[in-house]
C-alpha cells in the first residue's frame, strides 16, 4: 500500500506533548488528498497509516496527554436536541479506531488553535477532554454507536459536551447518535432505525420530534449522514417513534 505520510516523523512527533501542533498541517493535507479522490478504496487508503499511528501510540500509552485539564463541559444545558450522524466508513469501525479519528480530525485541530479566547492557553498544552469510558479518557465525540445489526452502546456520557455537530450552542444541549456505516448514498436498515427510535423515546423522551435532526440540519457545511436522510429516511425514524 502506498504510504502517504513520512512515517519516522509521524512517529517521532506522536512522542511529543505538542504532538497535534507539529502533525496538523500534514494531515489538512490528508484532507485535501482524500477530498480531491474519487475512489472509495484509495481515498480511505489516504488517511489510514495517520489513523493508524494515532490508534497505536494511544493503545501503547506512547501518546502524550493530559490527565487533568479546564472543564470543558462546563457550559453542558438540559439535553432537548438529538442529532443523527454516520461514519461515513465501511461498517465494522472500532472504537480505537474512532478515537484516533476524532483525536486527529476534532481536538487536533482545535487544540492547535482555539476559537474560543477564554481557552486561547490551551494552545500547546497537552490534549484534554476530561470525557471518560471504561476509566480511560476518549475523544470521540458521539453520546451513541450504532451497529449494522441493531446493537448499540452508550459510548459517551450524557453529561459530556460532544464534539459532534460543528455548532457549539447544539454540542452544548444535544446528543449525538452515530451510525456505523457509510450511508452517502443509503438508507440505514430498518432495525437501525428502529434502535435509533428506541434510543431516543427509552433515554431522551422530552426530545421533541422536530429537535431530532440530522447533522447536516444544523451544519450546512456537511451532508452527513447522508443526502437520503432528509429525502426519505428521517420520516420513517419520526414514524418509528410515534
Amino acid at each position: 500500500m502506498h504510504s502517504y505520510i513520512d512515517e519516522t516523523f509521524w512517529q517521532e512527533a506522536l512522542g511529543t506533548p505538542t504532538w497535534y501542533i507539529l502533525l496538523k498541517d500534514d494531515f489538512e493535507r490528508l484532507e485535501k488528498l482524500a477530498k480531491k479522490e474519487s475512489n472509495y478504496t484509495k481515498r480511505k487508503q489516504i488517511k489510514d497509516r495517520a489513523y493508524s499511528l494515532v490508534e497505536e501510540a494511544v493503545r501503547n500509552g506512547r501518546l502524550p496527554i493530559a490527565k487533568t485539564g479546564h472543564n470543558l463541559d462546563a457550559e453542558r444545558k438540559p439535553i432537548d436536541t438529538v442529532v443523527i450522524h454516520h461514519t461515513k466508513n465501511r461498517p465494522g469501525m472500532t472504537l480505537e479506531r474512532l478515537n484516533a479519528i476524532q483525536l486527529l480530525r476534532i481536538y487536533c485541530h482545535y487544540f492547535a488553535n482555539p476559537t474560543d479566547p477564554k481557552e486561547k492557553h490551551l494552545q500547546g498544552q497537552p490534549v484534554w477532554s476530561g470525557h471518560f469510558y471504561n476509566s480511560k479518557q476518549v475523544f470521540w465525540g458521539y453520546h451513541w454507536f450504532v451497529r449494522g445489526d441493531g446493537s448499540s452502546q452508550h459510548i459517551l456520557d450524557d453529561k459530556y459536551i460532544g464534539w459532534h455537530a460543528g455548532n457549539w450552542d447544539v454540542n452544548t444541549r444535544s446528543i449525538g447518535i452515530c451510525i456505523d456505516d457509510d450511508l452517502t448514498d443509503k438508507e440505514p436498515s430498518g432495525i437501525v432505525i428502529q434502535t435509533i427510535a428506541d434510543i431516543v423515546t427509552q433515554n431522551y423522551p422530552n426530545v421533541s420530534q422536530p429537535k431530532i435532526l440530522g447533522h447536516c440540519e444544523v451544519n450546512n457545511s456537511t451532508e452527513c449522514p447522508g443526502h437520503l436522510f432528509l429525502e426519505s429516511w428521517k420520516q420513517k425514524l419520526v414514524a418509528s417513534l410515534q
